[in-house]
Parts: C-alpha cells; sequence; structure tokens
C-alpha cells in the first residue's frame, strides 16, 4: 500500500491517477441513468468551482467571494458566445474556451485592484445589474440578457448536429476536470507553485527575499478565475440557461462552504465537500428547504471543530497515524553538481548610504534627518536604547516603510522609493528581529526558497541550499519542519536563508535577541564571517555583544544620530552612559 501511494506522488502517477477518474466517469455514465448522469455531472462542475477557490485561497492565500461572480461571468460569456457564434462554427467547444478566458480577463483586472471580501461587493453589484437587463435593449448580439428571468436558448456542449447526451456530458466535465486537478498539482510542484504557496505562509519573508508577493497573487487569482470560468460555462451548457441567481450571497457563501468541507489545501477534497454538500441538500429538499441552512450551518460548524482541515486532511492525517506516506511531498535532497563551498557566499560587497533620511508617523519623527554610509565588505552596528529609531530606520532601508524626506542609496542606484522586493533582486538581504521564516516549511524547503528567489534555476538553487545547509552545520535537520526548532535554530536559519540570497548588504535586526550566551557567541563568529563577502549592518542594544564584534559603531538617540566610533570609545562616554542607564543628556545637541 505505501509503494502504492509512493507512485501516485510521480508524474505518471497523477497521468494514471487522471486516466482513472476519466475511466470511472465512463463506467458510471455507462451504467447510469440520464438524471443520474446529469446529477454528477451538475455535481463536478460545482466541484470546479469549488477547486478556483481551493487554488486561490488555500494555496494562495487569497479569501474571495468573487468566485462566484468569476463562475457567473463564464455563464453569460458561454451563452452570449454560443448563441452568436455556435451557428457559424456548428460547435460550441470555442465558447466554453471564451467562457475561461472572458472570466480570467474579469480576474486580472479585478485582482489587479482589489482582493479578498471586497470581491463580495461586485458580486453582489453584477447580481443587482444582470436583474435589471430584462429591456431587450441588453444583449450581446443575438443573445438577450433577459434580467431576472436570465438567458434562455443556449445550445449544449458539442456540436450542433450531434451535442453531448448526459452520459457524455458527464464523460466530459470529469475529463475536463481531472486534466485541471492535474495541471494545477503539477503546477504547485514546480518553483511558481512552491513561491505561491510561500507567499501564503509568510508574505513579508517573501518580499523580503525578492518575491513579487502581489504578481504572485494575481497570477493564482487569473488561474482561479479561468478555472471558475470554465465551470460556469459548462453549467451553462448544462441547463442550458443562464440565471442572475448565481452571482447571489447564498451562492458565494456556498462555494466557500464547499471548499471549507473538502479541505481548502487539498485539490481533491474541493469535489468530496461539494458532493457531500450537495447531497445533504437533496436529502433536505434543495436549496430552498426550511431545514437546509441550519443543517449546513451545523456541518460547518462541526467541520471546524473536528476537522479544520477539511475531511481530506483528517482522511490524510489518519493514513499518516497508521503508517501510510500520502500528503504533497516536500521539496527533498536530491544530487547535485559539485560546486565550490563557498559559492553560496555574495561575491561581491555593496555600499550602502542612507541621506538625511527621515520618517514621521503623524506629528511623530522616529527617524530625523539619519546620515550613515555603510561601505563594503565592513561591519557596522547601530546601538541605541529601545525608542531610539533603530528598527524603524532598518524598516525605511529594506522598503518596509516609505521615507518621508530623504534619499537611500545602494551602490550608487537610487533605491529610496523601490518596493522591498526590488531591493532583495538588488542584493540587499535582511534578517527581521523577531524570525520571519516558513513555519509549516522543512529547513531545506526555507534555504531553497532562499536560493531560487536570486537564482531563478533549479539545479543553482539546489547546489547553493546543499553548501548553505552544510556551512551552518543543519544538514542533519533539513527535513524538520522549522516550527518544531528551538527559538536560536530559527534565528540562525534566517541568517542563513539571507545568506543563501547572495546579498551584497546583509541587514542583521537583533539577531541575539533570545539567545543563550553560547548562542550569541556563535552569532558572533558568524557575523564575522559574513563580513568576509559582504556589507553587514547589525542592530543591536547588547553592547557587550558589539564589543565582541570589534565593528564601527554609529548609536541612535531620539531618533538621529548620537555618537559614531568604537565601541570603546563610546563605552568611556560618559553621555552615551547616560542614555543607556536613563539619565539625562544635556549637551546633546553638541553631537
Amino acid at each position: 500500500m505505501n509503494l502504492l501511494l509512493d507512485k501516485t506522488r510521480t508524474l505518471p502517477g497523477r497521468i494514471g491517477l487522471t486516466v482513472l477518474a476519466v475511466v470511472a466517469a465512463l463506467a458510471v455514465a455507462e451504467i447510469s441513468s440520464p438524471f443520474l448522469a446529469q446529477q454528477w455531472a451538475l455535481w463536478i462542475i460545482f466541484g470546479q468551482l469549488a477547486l478556483s477557490l481551493t487554488f486561490v485561497w488555500g494555496y494562495g492565500g487569497i479569501f474571495s467571494f468573487g468566485q462566484a461572480a468569476l463562475f457567473g461571468i463564464g455563464l453569460y460569456s458561454y451563452g452570449a458566445a454560443s448563441i452568436n457564434i455556435s451557428p457559424i462554427t456548428g460547435e460550441t467547444y470555442s465558447s466554453l474556451l471564451i467562457a475561461g478566458l472572458v472570466a480570467g480577463l474579469f480576474a486580472l483586472i479585478l485582482g489587479y485592484f482589489i482582493f479578498g471580501i471586497i470581491t463580495l461587493a461586485v458580486t453582489l453589484v453584477l447580481l443587482t445589474f444582470m436583474s435589471s437587463t430584462g429591456s431587450p435593449d441588453y444583449h450581446i448580439g443575438s443573445a438577450l440578457l433577459g434580467g431576472y428571468n436570465g438567458m434562455s436558448g443556449i445550445p449544449p456542449l458539442g456540436s450542433l448536429a450531434s451535442p453531448l447526451n448526459a452520459g457524455y456530458l458527464l464523460i466530459f466535465v470529469v475529463a475536463l476536470a481531472a486534466i485541471i486537478v492535474f495541471i494545477l498539482d503539477l503546477l504547485l510542484r514546480r518553483p511558481i507553485g512552491r513561491a505561491l504557496v510561500a507567499v501564503r505562509e509568510n508574505e513579508l519573508r517573501s518580499q523580503l527575499l525578492g518575491y513579487d508577493v502581489r504578481r504572485a497573487r494575481l497570477n493564482a487569482f487569473v488561474i482561479g478565475g479561468v478555472i471558475a470560468g470554465l465551470a460556469g460555462g459548462e453549467y451553462a451548457a448544462w441547463g442550458q440557461f443562464a440565471n442572475p441567481a448565481v452571482f447571489s450571497l447564498q451562492q458565494a457563501a456556498l462555494v466557500i462552504i464547499w471548499a471549507l468541507v473538502g479541505g481548502r489545501r487539498s485539490l481533491f477534497g474541493a469535489f468530496i465537500g461539494t458532493i457531500v454538500i450537495q447531497e445533504i441538500q437533496n436529502v433536505m429538499g434543495g436549496i430552498g428547504g426550511e431545514l437546509t441552512p441550519l443543517v449546513l450551518g451545523g456541518i460547518l460548524i462541526l467541520v471546524v471543530l473536528l476537522a479544520p482541515e477539511g475531511i481530506m486532511a483528517a482522511v490524510y492525517a489518519f493514513l499518516q497515524r497508521i503508517g501510510l506516506r500520502v500528503g504533497r511531498r516536500p521539496i527533498a535532497s536530491r544530487p547535485t553538481v559539485a560546486t565550490d563551498v563557498e559559492e553560496h557566499r555574495p561575491n561581491s560587497a555593496g555600499e550602502l548610504l542612507a541621506t538625511d533620511v527621515t520618517k514621521s508617523f503623524g506629528g511623530v519623527h522616529a527617524v530625523k534627518t539619519v546620515t550613515a554610509e555603510f561601505h563594503p565588505m565592513t561591519t557596522t552596528a547601530l546601538l541605541g536604547p529601545n525608542g531610539a529609531g533603530k528598527s524603524t530606520f532598518f524598516s525605511l532601508l529594506v522598503g518596509r516603510h516609505q521615507v518621508t524626506s530623504g534619499k537611500i542609496l545602494l551602490n550608487g542606484r537610487d533605491i529610496t522609493r523601490l518596493p522591498p522586493h526590488r531591493r532583495a533582486q538588488l542584493g540587499l538581504g535582511i534578517k527581521t528581529q523577531v524570525p520571519s521564516v516558513y513555519n509549516e516549511m522543512t529547513v531545506r524547503e526555507n534555504v531553497w526558497l532562499a536560493a531560487y528567489a536570486k537564482k531563478r534555476n533549479v539545479a543553482e538553487s539546489d547546489a547553493v541550499t546543499e553548501s548553505v545547509l552544510k556551512d551552518f552545520g543543519i544538514t542533519e535537520r533539513q527535513e524538520a519542519l522549522v516550527g518544531d526548532l528551538a527559538h536560536g535554530q530559527r534565528q540562525w536559519l534566517e541568517i542563513a536563508m539571507v545568506v543563501a540570497g547572495h546579498p551584497e548588504v546583509v541587514l542583521l535586526d537583533e539577531p541575539t535577541a533570545g539567545m543563550t550566551r553560547d548562542e550569541t557567541s556563535r552569532t558572533v563568529d558568524l557575523v564575522k564571517q559574513l563580513a568576509h563577502g559582504a556589507t553587514v549592518v547589525v542592530v543591536e542594544h547588547d553592547m557587550d555583544f558589539v564589543r565582541q564584534l570589534d565593528s564601527d559603531v554609529v548609536m541612535l538617540h531620539q531618533g538621529e544620530v548620537f555618537r559614531r566610533g568604537t565601541i570603546e570609545e563610546l563605552r568611556h562616554d560618559e553621555q552615551v552612559l547616560d542614555i543607556y542607564l536613563g539619565r539625562a543628556v544635556t549637551n546633546a545637541s553638541d553631537t
């Protein structure tokens, strides 16, 4: 059984499962009545709609009420296209493609401006508009929109001379759904899919590694739109009718219930959830039954309490408890070509210059006209008490906040207005104060994603990952989930991820926070090694740690540069000691 399950995770295995789904549909179509074939076809179509939300929400991290709207766009697009085009072409398959493309284009426009719950407003606007198009003036070619009465006379799938009967329609929708699942599964195993899941897990870390978060989510939303649009086109062909009710709040909520019940992170679960809910609705007398909303609400509560990740996740968890290997396989270690052990280290250092940088939040100046130059291949420590503006200044350097005034240059290039992912691509790497890693992924996956963000090549990313794991001494724990690591280990992992991205400038925000004395000493050695290949800037308030680094020091106080010099000079400066001891500074203006 283990061997069988392992084979399904290979490409031939997944192709085999796709073919098996079609063969099963052939068998069902052969032995079932036309009514049952029609019913199963409808459930598979709805499952495909749920699949679009599973991909967008479960893998892209975008909670969307708009899948019903995209479904409806596909519905009406198929209706209008088939009525106008099929008399010329003699078939309606091209109309189905148009439905998917139009819905995808609508998703592109919608996603470019808005994501999330606001898509519900768009859905309700479409409901209002389409319900008011009863006048013959509202038409697309020969296709009357029909208002609340809907668009009628929509041709079925197939050729006009020989449309698909109930059995063949079931085979077609199952085959299309199986192919879509296969493509999505393949996509999620590719770097683009891994990056999408990384964005879902930790948006901030993904930005800081160099991934364009907005673009990744927009791509996912468009793909989900195409899938929903194809489902809408199939639904129009199934019923040969289009009605504005598909844009209703009830329909939008039902899609979410399907995805939640089956498991929003399971492609196959989308169909399981849909079939379970639709069968319950049939037993309860349909969606309009008096007890249906109450029963569905109760089921949803039970799922949230007993199986919060959905039915399929619960099934996988049970199979794993009894020793079966199921679920998505993580990025595995693989043989790589021999590489120089130093290859992962930055091969060129950068010069970072901040000139008169100011950041105001309302009337409060968190950073005031700070000028600081960080020379290539050096280590500089930013010291200062809590509230001195250190972390805010770092956020300005990395692009998490935009400066109120001033300029930031990297290697002579103005990066003042660039977003974080562009700065990362240009060679800026940052380790945040609180470890920002992918807790639900393995150590290896974390490092690999960091390497791929820079390399954009699978083989090179594999090689860099192997080298970084070895040099940081974490090869033995590469398959461990990051969420199971100790705090200090996650701190080092984040530094390893920064190094894997080959930055020219490394920004470390309190890298020893929460560490033991031994861990701090190891981190000192690590920072010194980093400085052999990059410009290193460390934010700290632990003067003993900075003393061990033996680096240049820039001290901030109340958002301004207060002192520059060596750590020994600052340790014997009475005004510096006054600040750390909380005493007043009388002549700060002299600095």
